[in-house]
Formats: C-alpha cells, sequence, structure tokens
C-alpha cells in the first residue's frame, strides 16, 4: 500500500563512494606522477614492463573514480527516491499537503508541512511502521477544535 522508503542503502553506497576514493585517487596520483618521471627518463629506461606496469596502475586508478562516481549517483538517486517515497507516504495517509523532509537521523525523519486547513507546521517527526507505514509524532497533532490556531491532522 505504501511505497518503500530505504535510507540505509544510500548510505552503505557512500560509504562504498567514500572506500574507492580512498584507494583510487591515491593511486590516480600515483600513476600520474609515474607517468611523467617515466617520459623524462631516457630511451633505455623506458622499458615494456615499466610502460605496462603504468597502464595497469591508470587503468585500476580510472576504474575505481569510475565506480566511486557510480557509487555516489546511485546514493544520490536512492535517497531523492526515499524522500520523495516518504513525502507521498505521509499524503497518502494523513490530509496534509506540501510534504518536505528537513532531516533523517536513522530512526525517525522530520518533515515541515501544511495540515488540512492550511495551516504550516514544522520539525513533525515521522516514525515509520512495517510496510513503510508512516506515524507522525507531534503534541501539536492531537484532536482540537477548527478554531485552535495548532495544526490540526486527520487520517484519510
Amino acid at each position: 500500500m505504501y511505497l518503500p522508503v530505504d535510507f540505509l542503502t544510500p548510505l552503505l553506497y557512500v560509504a562504498a563512494a567514500g572506500i574507492f576514493a580512498v584507494f583510487a585517487i591515491p593511486l590516480g596520483i600515483s600513476a600520474m606522477v609515474r607517468w611523467k618521471k617515466f617520459r623524462a627518463d631516457a630511451d633505455g629506461l623506458q622499458t615494456y614492463a615499466r610502460r605496462r606496469d603504468l597502464r595497469i596502475q591508470s587503468g585500476v586508478a580510472i576504474f575505481g573514480v569510475a565506480l566511486m562516481l557510480a557509487a555516489s549517483a546511485t546514493a544520490a538517486i536512492g535517497w531523492d527516491e526515499s524522500r520523495r517515497n516518504l513525502s507521498a507516504n505521509v499524503e497518502a495517509r494523513y490530509e496534509v499537503s506540501e510534504v518536505t523532509m528537513t532531516s533523517w537521523n536513522g530512526t525517525w525523519a522530520e518533515v515541515d508541512l501544511v495540515d488540512g486547513k492550511g495551516r504550516p507546521a514544522s520539525g513533525i517527526e515521522v516514525l515509520l511502521g512495517p510496510d513503510h507505514e508512516p506515524e507522525l509524532l507531534d503534541p501539536a497533532f492531537e484532536t482540537g477544535s477548527p478554531a485552535d490556531p495548532e495544526p490540526s491532522l486527520d487520517l484519510r
């Protein structure tokens, strides 16, 4: 019934991108320095074995940077999709609109929204239950009279 919300997988991709960066960037810098040194060497010192080693090192560095960029892009896309799904799930369950996620701490999200009567509310905590069902947690959303200036919340 609700769209999947998964903020953990993008964070794992960010960690993988960080690991690739830690290895690929220094390896690439080393390869560039070695290529510069190789080109400055005399012809007798420019052996095919050194050239092959430099090509392998450069190729591994380029491959690592490509993996880093791919993991970063996948993380960004996954995070954005989860953010949009969280907003859609809150709007599907509650009479609210303009749901904007402001933060995520691993356990719950904080959102800004506009309730069904058009009153804005900010800093509302959202817990995700089984099957990605959102539950808004905020004392301002206790049931009150329509004349009450505090935001109110109705289930759909």
